[in-house]
């Protein structure tokens, strides 16, 4: 996609607005969006977005701009309406949202808030359509080109495919990717939680779990504070949050895992595949299959 594209793009969707410029954002690992600023002709209104496009990559990694736009539409109507980007636009081709100023968290993001973070988003209302994990890795899985020949992988695979899911909680609202990289830090300490695309009904223990791996958090203490947070003090209750994010740390490396393959074939340049990725994938495939103790 290049700054022309776009202009005919919005040109034809938006004939009421102006394309004042465009430049891609050097973030976002499932897709490649772009900051556009857009004016309104007959008001001069001005509006900084994010043009978040549906792709062949963002179909690979199983995101629908539909669903990130319903699932950010239901967040202005509650009273955490500040907790997301305000979408502005959907078409066939993308979402465009609000930019959201201010400044990326870092990885010193405080545990407190993060779960306070964590606790809204799974208050939210529920989302039609739910993240089922299996049925994740098996679309990966469809996405990874050559990399599923490889006789390792597919013993990891087929051992989460065989595996009977086990439910813990009643399904919430979850993000699936809430990293310190996806909170906005405003100017008067608010913080938006950016990147939706993932978002779905499931287990909130499963985003908990999510949510500590993808901040490289003591899994212990994590849970604990979600369970002050969320008003869950009996030993015995706390005790099962606790198991149940044990229980799905190895999901998450596994969707994680899978999710790097993807990334590896889908940036690849000619027939070289993305080394970030590749890189990535492979660590976790080692410790999968150390972890569940296979043997060549």
């Amino acid at each position: 996609m290049s700054t022309e594209t776009l202009h005919d793009l919005f040109s034809f969707r938006l004939p009421d607005y102006h394309l004042v410029s465009a430049e891609p954002l050097s973030g976002g690992l499932s897709n490649r969006c772009w900051k556009v600023v857009l004016t309104h002709k007959a008001t001069g209104e001005r509006h900084t977005l994010v043009w978040r496009p549906h792709s062949f990559s963002s179909q690979a990694f199983g995101v629908s701009r539909q669903h990130e736009y319903q699932v950010l539409q239901s967040t202005l109507k509650t009273p955490c309406f500040t907790l997301a980007p305000k979408p502005f636009a959907l078409f066939n081709e993308g979402l465009l949202v609000d930019w959201v100023a201010g400044q990326t968290a870092s990885i010193e993001f405080s545990l407190t808030t993060l779960m306070s973070l964590q606790v809204a988003i799974h208050q939210q209302p529920l989302p039609s359509w739910r993240l089922n994990p299996q049925q994740r890795g098996a679309h990966y899985w469809r996405y990874m080109g050559d990399a599923t020949g490889d006789p390792q992988l597919e013993r990891i695979h087929a051992f989460f495919q065989a595996q009977p899911v086990k439910k813990w909680f009643e399904e919430t609202c979850c993000h699936h990717d809430l990293g310190w990289y996806n909170i906005i830090v405003a100017p008067d300490d608010r913080h938006t939680v950016i990147d939706w695309e993932y978002a779905a009904a499931g287990d909130p223990s499963l985003d908990l779990a999510l949510t500590v791996a993808a901040n490289q958090l003591e899994a212990s203490e994590a849970v604990d504070i979600y369970c002050q947070q969320v008003g869950v003090h009996d030993v015995v209750a706390q005790s099962r949050w606790h198991s149940a994010v044990e229980y799905w740390h190895p999901w998450c490396d596994y969707l994680a895992m899978l999710w790097f393959y993807v990334g590896a074939n889908q940036f690849a340049c000619g027939e070289r595949l993305d080394e970030d990725y590749l890189r990535e994938a492979e660590s976790l495939k080692a410790l999968l299959w150390n972890d569940l103790q296979f043997s060549d």
